[in-house]
């Protein structure tokens, strides 16, 4: 069994892998939208920048660590 530190630091690689993989779908998404709109005519700053994903930060890996540690302490 892993030691404490080694258990942080897998929820914490998992939480960020969770939240890229998140961004990366969400950015696909984005360019097939863009895509759609240039053909339809209605591509424009406004909505080229409406479409761009939100970026992750430190505190939003720390709480998706902290939503997976709670499954793991329910076990």
């Amino acid at each position: 069994m892993s030691n404490p530190y080694e258990l942080r630091f897998r929820l914490l690689e998992m939480a960020q892998s969770y939240l890229y993989d998140q961004q990366e779908r969400q950015k696909h998404f984005a360019i097939d939208a863009w895509e759609f709109a240039k053909e339809q005519g209605d591509a424009n700053m406004k909505l080229f920048e409406e479409l761009q994903p939100d970026s992750y930060s430190i505190e939003d890996i720390k709480k998706k660590a902290t939503e997976l540690y709670e499954f793991v302490e329910k076990q």
